[in-house]
């Protein structure tokens, strides 16, 4: 193989050895410097690196985030379907009133509803074994058992008379002994 330019120089006289030793050390020098410069160039890998692990961890976290979201509608729409499907299920038919009977009065969010019923169903309302489901817009009636059940699901749904509901709040209550009977027309 041939020799090497440097050689050559040396051998053809032009260049002197002082010449070329300084070339092979400003050489070497080069080379350290692109070695130390090579390392700070790993340093640079290692912030892409971090900078590329950062990014795929808030990925991961928007997509946990997505799944929990569409996981909590999916719960959502189950629930609906299943209170709507225990309604239609435990509905009670409710029975037109006579023509001379009131409609039982019950309060929703603090305003006063009315609902033509029977006398025997307003007398089931009163002593609270029938509820009252107000629920996707529909009105219907269901007993306890079911009123229990839909509490337990959707609780601002179901209006019902409970045993609290029956007694006074206060011992010393002079009105006590003055029960209000349900067919009083506000």
């Amino acid at each position: 193989m041939g020799q090497s330019l440097q050689d050559q120089l040396l051998k053809a006289g032009i260049a002197k050895p002082k010449q070329a030793k300084k070339a092979r050390h400003d050489k070497a020098r080069r080379n350290k410097a692109a070695r130390r410069a090579g390392h700070t160039g790993d340093e640079e890998q290692r912030k892409l690196s971090q900078e590329v692990e950062a990014a795929a961890a808030a990925k991961r976290e928007a997509d946990r985030k997505r799944a929990e979201a569409a996981n909590a509608e999916r719960q959502q729409r189950e629930r609906k379907r299943q209170v709507i499907q225990i309604i239609n299920e435990n509905r009670i038919a409710i029975e037109a009133p006579e023509a001379d009977e009131p409609p039982y009065s019950y309060t929703v969010k603090g305003k006063i509803r009315r609902l033509p019923v029977s006398r025997d169903q307003r007398r089931r309302l009163a002593d609270g074994r029938l509820a009252i489901v107000r629920y996707d817009g529909q009105t219907s009636l269901v007993d306890v058992e079911t009123a229990e059940r839909l509490e337990a699901l959707v609780p601002k749904a179901v209006s019902r008379i409970t045993e609290a509901d029956k007694r006074p709040t206060d011992p010393d209550d002079p009105y006590a002994g003055y029960e209000v009977p349900d067919d009083l027309m506000w």
